[in-house]
C-alpha cells in the first residue's frame, strides 16, 4: 500500500466489521509483528485481516484526516490509555502539541504517553505525528521513521527546521 508516498505493507485487526488497530511497516513481518504488539499491548480480540477493502478504507481515511482535517472517531473500545489518544485527536491539522503537554493533559506518565504512541493502534488517524519535543524538533516516529512524519506534516502545512 502507499501511504503518501511511502510503500508498506499494512495489517489491520478486525472484531465482526470493526477495525479495531492495523500496524504498517516497509517489512511484512516487521508490520505483523507490531500489530501482535499493539493487540496484547490493547486486549484486543478479533481477527488479522489483509484486504483491499480495509486499505481503501484506510486510505480514504487517511485522507480525510491529513488533507481534509476532520477528527477520527476512535471506536468505542476501552484502549489502554485512550486519554492520550483523546487528546491527540483534538490537535488540528495545522498545529502541533509537545509531548510533554500531552502527558499533562491526558494525566499519563510521560513514559507511558511514549509507549502509548508506539503502540497507538491507528497511526496517523489519531495524528501523533503533530507531536514535537519542547525544542520544536521531530522524535521518531514508529515504525515508519521521521521522513515519514515530515512528509505528514508539510502535507498539514508544518514544517520543522531540523
Amino acid at each position: 500500500m502507499n501511504i503518501f508516498g511511502f510503500d508498506v505493507e499494512v495489517y489491520f485487526f478486525v472484531n465482526g466489521r470493526n477495525v479495531l488497530a492495523y500496524a504498517w511497516h516497509y517489512d511484512r513481518e516487521k508490520a505483523l509483528d507490531h500489530l501482535k504488539k499493539i493487540i496484547i499491548y490493547h486486549g484486543l480480540k478479533g481477527d488479522i485481516e489483509k484486504s483491499i477493502e480495509l486499505e481503501e478504507w484506510l486510505k480514504d481515511s487517511l485522507d480525510d484526516v491529513v488533507v481534509a482535517g476532520r477528527k477520527f472517531v476512535l471506536p468505542k473500545f476501552p484502549y489502554r490509555n485512550r486519554k492520550v489518544y483523546e487528546v491527540i485527536l483534538n490537535i488540528p491539522k495545522g498545529s502541533v502539541m509537545t509531548y510533554s503537554d500531552v502527558a499533562k493533559l491526558s494525566g499519563v506518565k510521560y513514559v507511558d504517553l511514549l509507549v502509548s504512541l508506539l503502540r497507538n493502534p491507528f497511526q496517523i488517524l489519531v495524528p501523533c505525528h503533530r507531536l514535537l519535543t519542547k525544542r520544536g524538533k521531530l522524535m521518531g516516529f514508529y515504525p515508519l521513521g521521521k521522513q515519514v512524519k515530515r512528509r505528514l506534516l508539510e502535507l498539514e502545512g508544518v514544517y520543522v527546521d531540523e
